[in-house]
C-alpha cells in the first residue's frame, strides 16, 4: 500500500499530462495509481478476507451522504426525458464513485499512518525540484527558454466545461493548449509543474504546514533534517509570492490565523518568529524582483486586493488586469440560480454546463456551490456534514484527553490533517473540489488518520465484512477436497 500512496502523491505533480484519452476524458498517471488500489483493495478484502472498520464520524456519514445526494440528483434529468442530461448524469455520477471510494476505503483498510507519512516525506522532497523549476520558468519565460511553458495534454483539465469535446478546447495561435499565466510587463506569474497559478499557490501552502505543523507541537519534523527544511520553506514562501495569486494569499492568512486560534497560548512567539522571517524575506524577493522586471509584486498584491475592495466599497483603486475575483463571484450567483430551480435533489451531477445552455453557466469555481447546484439542499448538507465532522474529531483527538493515547506519529499526523482541512475548506469555495480527484485523496487521507485515532483510543467502530470466507481459504479447501476424491477413487 505504501508504494501505491507514494504513486499517488507523485502523480498529481503530472495531472496535466496524460497517458491517453477516452473521449473527453484523460487517462492520467493518477488513474494507474486508483486501478492498482482497487486491485489491492479487493485483494485484501475478497482474497484476504480482511474486516472493513470505519469510524463512527460525522464526517465519514457525510461522505456516505454525498453518494446518496448524487444518486438522488439523477431525478430530475430522468422525470426531463432529457436525453443529454441523463447521459452527463450517468458519466459523470460514475466518475463520482469511482473517486470517492477512494475516500471510503481509506477510512476502512487497515492503512498504517507511517505509509501516509512517507508519502509527505517524498511530496516534501519533490517540492524542492518543482520549485526550483518554477523560479527558472519565469526566467524561461522572459528570455524565451526551454521549458518556460509546458503543454496541457490533459484534456479533461483543460476544458472548461463539462460536455465539450476536445475540438472545442481553447487554444494558442499554434493550436497548443498552455498553462495559463498572465504577465505583468517582465513579470509572469508562477506555474512551475501546474497548470495554472493558483493550483501551484495552493501546493505551496500545501508544504507550508508540512514544515509547520511539528514545529507548532515540538514534534520531530516529518525530514529531521535542518537545513533541507530551511531550503524548502526559503523556497516554497519565494515561489507562493511569485505566484501572485489571491487564492494562495487568503490560504496564507488561513493558515497563520488558525495557527494563532489553536495554538496562540504555548507558541505565540514561534508563530510570530515565522511571520517576522518570512516577511522579511518576501522583501528581499520584491527587491530582486522589481530590479529585474521593474515589477514590484507587492505592488500588485497591494492594487490587487485594494482594487476588489474598491469595487465593494466605492473607493477609486483599480484593480489589476485580468482580475478573476469578479467571474467567480459570478459563478456563485449562477449556482445559485440553478439551486432556486432545482432546489431539492439538483439540476443533477454533472449537468450544470445544461442550464439556459449559456456560456456563464458552464462550470462552477466554487466546489460548495457545484454541489448545491448539482445535488441540491441534501448534497450540500453532506457535503458540508464533511468538513464539520472532520473538524470535530480533529478537535477532539488534538485538544481533549484523547490525545494523550495517540502514538507519536498519529499525534502529528492528525495535527497535519487539521491543517490540511483548513486548506481543503477554504479551497472548496475559491476552487471547485466537487469532482476533484487531489480533493477526495486528502479526504482519504484525513479518514485513515481519523480511523487510526479511532483504534488507537478504543472508540466503538462499524465493522464491515464482504465475504464470510476469505476466498483462498474457500479456493484451499475446495482444492484439498478435489484432491481427498481423487486419492479415495479407486484405481482400475
Amino acid at each position: 500500500m505504501k508504494y501505491i500512496l507514494i504513486l499517488f502523491s507523485i502523480s498529481l505533480f503530472f495531472g496535466i499530462f496524460r497517458l491517453f484519452s477516452i473521449d473527453t476524458y484523460s487517462v492520467t498517471l493518477f488513474d494507474i495509481g486508483v486501478i492498482l488500489f482497487y486491485a489491492l483493495a479487493a485483494k485484501r478484502i475478497f482474497w484476504d478476507g480482511e474486516v472493513l472498520v470505519f469510524p463512527r464520524s460525522i464526517g465519514f456519514y457525510g461522505v456516505c451522504g454525498m453518494i446518496i445526494a448524487v444518486v438522488l440528483s439523477g431525478i430530475m434529468p430522468i422525470l426531463e426525458g432529457n436525453d443529454v442530461k441523463q447521459f452527463q448524469f450517468l458519466k459523470t455520477g460514475i466518475h463520482f464513485l469511482y473517486l470517492v471510494f477512494i475516500s471510503i476505503l481509506c477510512a476502512g483498510l487497515n492503512i498504517k499512518v507511517e505509509d501516509w507519512k512517507k508519502t509527505i516525506q517524498v511530496t516534501m522532497i519533490c517540492a524542492v525540484f518543482i520549485h526550483i523549476f518554477g523560479i527558472y520558468q519565469l526566467v524561461a519565460r522572459g528570455l524565451d527558454l526551454p521549458l518556460a511553458w509546458l503543454n496541457i495534454s490533459d484534456i479533461t483539465l483543460s476544458s472548461s466545461t463539462r460536455g465539450i469535446t476536445s475540438a472545442d478546447l481553447p487554444t494558442d495561435a499554434d493550436g497548443i493548449t498552455r498553462q495559463l499565466s498572465i504577465n505583468y510587463g517582465n513579470f509572469f506569474r508562477a506555474t512551475s509543474i501546474f497548470s495554472e497559478p493558483s493550483a501551484y499557490a495552493g501546493f505551496c501552502n500545501l508544504i507550508l504546514i508540512c514544515l509547520l505543523v511539528p514545529i507548532l507541537r515540538n514534534e520531530k519534523p516529518f525530514i529531521p533534517n535542518k537545513k533541507f527544511n530551511v531550503l524548502l520553506t526559503i523556497l516554497t514562501v519565494i515561489s507562493l509570492f511569485l505566484t501572485f495569486s489571491l487564492t494562495g494569499l487568503v490560504l496564507f492568512f488561513g493558515i497563520i490565523g488558525f495557527a494563532f486560534l489553536t495554538d496562540r497560548s504555548k507558541n505565540i512567539i514561534k508563530i510570530l518568529k515565522i511571520i517576522s522571517y518570512v516577511i522579511v524575506l518576501l522583501f528581499i524577493t520584491d527587491l530582486i524582483v522589481e530590479a529585474t522586471t521593474q515589477i514590484s509584486v507587492g505592488a500588485l498584491f497591494t492594487q490587487r486586493v485594494g482594487g476588489i475592495i474598491s469595487s465593494y466599497t466605492g473607493g477609486h483603486i483599480e484593480t489589476t488586469g485580468g482580475e478573476s475575483f469578479f467571474s467567480r463571484v459570478s459563478t456563485i450567483d449562477n449556482a445559485l440560480d440553478i439551486w432556486f430551480a432545482y432546489p431539492i435533489f439538483g439540476i443533477g451531477v454533472g449537468c450544470y454546463y445544461t442550464f439556459l445552455r449559456l456560456p456563464e453557466f458552464g462550470f462552477s469555481d466554487s466546489g460548495v456551490f457545484s454541489a448545491l447546484a448539482e445535488t441540491g439542499i441534501i448534497g450540500f448538507l453532506s457535503f458540508a456534514g464533511i468538513f464539520y465532522g472532520l473538524f470535530f474529531e480533529c478537535r477532539r483527538f488534538l485538544f481533549t484527553s484523547y490525545y494523550k493515547q495517540l502514538k507519536r506519529d498519529s499525534k502529528l499526523m492528525c495535527l497535519f490533517t487539521l491543517y490540511n482541512l483548513l486548506l481543503l475548506s477554504i479551497s472548496s469555495i475559491t476552487a471547485n473540489t466537487f469532482l476533484s480527484s487531489y480533493f477526495w485523496l486528502q479526504i482519504g487521507l484525513i479518514l485513515t488518520i481519523i480511523s487510526v485515532a479511532y483504534k488507537e483510543n478504543s472508540l466503538p467502530m462499524v465493522r464491515v465484512k464482504l465475504v464470510k470466507f476469505p476466498l483462498k481459504v474457500s479456493l484451499t479447501n475446495r482444492i484439498y477436497y478435489i484432491k481427498g476424491i481423487y486419492q479415495q477413487t479407486p484405481s482400475k
